[in-house]
């Protein structure tokens, strides 16, 4: 099989020029985990950071993007597990498309599907993979967003982890287990000098 046919998603990744697919100055940093675990938090101190050193990336969060983004051409469906699996495809397309051009793209969202990550780590440019591991009790007491207690109210009828299922990922290139207290400017420090150590910027 040519490795240009591994593409499975309907995307504008697959309508640009074959010898463009594989291009190595793009990288992908996605940060995954259940609502709540504090993946925007990271995303923007990590992308703080980085504009300090001089590095300006372009950060993707799950939430702007379904509202503002793909929210009029993905039926949302009643947030069920296959509209998610939808704007998770949409989500690598989208982190493909702007990496590929030489981008540093941190990826915020929850998109926990076996396939998402499959591809990602297949296709995407210097693709790392972050995992904020939280458990579900951690996470029903802080509810910051308010989205486990409107769950419980039938508000939200339908939540990952809750009643949908999901793929924790399966060699994710760093775990977080997020126990409080949790600093996300610390995490991101140490992140940010984990990948310069790694030469990941270079």
């Amino acid at each position: 099989m040519n490795k240009y046919n591994q593409i499975p998603f309907n995307s504008a990744a697959n309508y640009l020029n074959p010898k463009k697919l594989w291009v190595k100055s793009g990288r992908v940093i996605w940060i995954t985990g259940l609502s709540g675990s504090g993946k925007t938090s990271l995303a923007i101190e990590m992308s703080k950071e980085l504009a300090d050193e001089g590095i300006h990336p372009i950060l993707l969060d799950g939430d702007e993007m379904r509202k503002n983004l793909f929210g009029n051409i993905i039926p949302e469906d009643n947030y069920s597990n296959k509209s998610r699996k939808e704007f998770g495809k949409a989500y690598s397309d989208l982190s493909y498309f702007l990496a590929s051009q030489g981008f540093i793209v941190i990826t915020s969202v929850i998109a926990m599907f076996e396939e998402v990550f499959s591809w990602n780590k297949v296709n995407l440019p210097g693709y790392f993979e972050i995992y904020l591991k939280t458990s579900l009790i951690d996470l029903r007491k802080e509810d910051s967003k308010g989205i486990y207690s409107d769950f419980e109210k039938g508000i939200i009828n339908n939540l990952p982890g809750i009643n949908l299922n999901i793929d924790e990922p399966k060699k994710p290139d760093l775990i977080l287990e997020k126990r409080s207290p949790f600093s996300a400017k610390e995490k991101a420090t140490e992140i940010i000098s984990l990948l310069k150590n790694k030469r990941y910027f270079e």
